[in-house]
């Protein structure tokens, strides 16, 4: 028997957290897709855009569809904040199915953006995903610690300038919020080429929310003087062995000495010698490149209802519903 529900508000996700968080673990998700997060964006901002999530459970099959409704077109939570998307769902592909159908009736289109890696692309074939850009990846089957530092003596050197010039490398794991403060405050007011999606409070307030209350095992690290100024601060999320790297920025005054981008070597490193692999997430830029060993790439979709009614599981996995 087949059970299709949609929910159109965030206080009804309460009800679907033991089946959400129990999906959460049965596939290569990321933190993007956890329960935590998608329950509070629900919430957050439900003005702007309203849940609509699909949910079909059989006796073989389960899935989640975190969809909302803007105002032409369908997306998924997260508003603009959430860099990897995807659906969850377990067991025979016949309940994953439906919940697209029911998706499709709502009539508007869905736009999507971004699924991760190629094993995502197959299992959405139907919706014909697009190359979108790539998230470069440092791995540690690729490179060891050792050879990483050798790999980088510029930036290791640098490293160690820093450290004369009375700056300290300092992982926070607890109390987050005055650092986190500081980075999404001032990263409202940087100007440069490409978009700032932090001039808007609503989302500094929202990421100020995750990092205060530590959700995702976030870290915040910084290049701090003795006195406790900052030069330079990254977010960063743990999830597994991987390191995510959210949101850097850096204090213009100590530019000359480039904090920010001495700060991501020396936590890649770290990230290394702990056995970690890092993300530097979404987009290409030479800062980021520069430290990579990989790019893993990303897809986006524009499917209409038809397309959504039409849908048929690639790569599916064939796990068994929890009873």
């Amino acid at each position: 028997m087949l059970k299709v529900e949609v929910v159109r508000g965030a206080h009804g996700l309460d009800r679907l957290k033991a089946r959400w968080e129990w999906l959460e673990k049965q596939g290569d998700h990321t933190l993007f897709q956890s329960y935590e997060l998608n329950r509070r964006a629900a919430e957050w901002f439900a003005a702007r855009e309203t849940p609509h999530v699909v949910v079909a459970e059989s006796n073989s099959g389960m899935a989640i569809i975190p969809a909302v409704r803007r105002e032409r077109e369908l997306a998924f939570l997260g508003e603009a904040l959430f860099d990897y998307r995807d659906v969850l769902s377990a067991g025979e592909p016949y309940a994953l199915e439906h919940a697209w159908r029911e998706l499709a009736k709502s009539g508007v289109p869905l736009e999507v953006t971004a699924l991760r890696g190629e094993a995502a692309r197959e299992r959405w074939q139907s919706l014909e995903p697009k190359g979108f850009c790539n998230a470069p990846a440092t791995r540690a089957c690729d490179i060891t610690a050792g050879e990483f530092g050798a790999a980088h003596h510029k930036a290791a050197k640098a490293s160690r300038h820093l450290r004369r010039s009375g700056l300290e490398l300092v992982r926070h794991d607890r109390e987050l919020g005055r650092v986190a403060e500081w980075v999404y405050r001032r990263k409202a007011e940087w100007r440069g080429t490409s978009e700032n999606l932090f001039w808007d409070q609503q989302r500094q307030n929202f990421m100020l929310s995750i990092v205060s209350d530590g959700l995702c095992g976030c870290e915040v690290w910084c290049y701090e003087s003795e006195d406790g100024e900052i030069a330079a601060a990254l977010v960063s999320f743990r999830q597994g062995r991987t390191r995510h790297f959210y949101t850097i920025h850096h204090d213009r005054r100590w530019e000359r000495l480039s904090p920010g981008q001495v700060m991501l070597f020396d936590v890649v490193k770290r990230s290394l010698e702990e056995g970690l692999e890092v993300d530097f997430m979404t987009g290409e830029y030479p800062y980021k490149n520069r430290l990579a060993t990989a790019m893993v790439p990303l897809f986006r979709v524009a499917a209409t209802a038809s397309q959504m009614a039409s849908w048929r599981s690639g790569a599916q996995g064939m796990l068994s519903p929890a009873a």
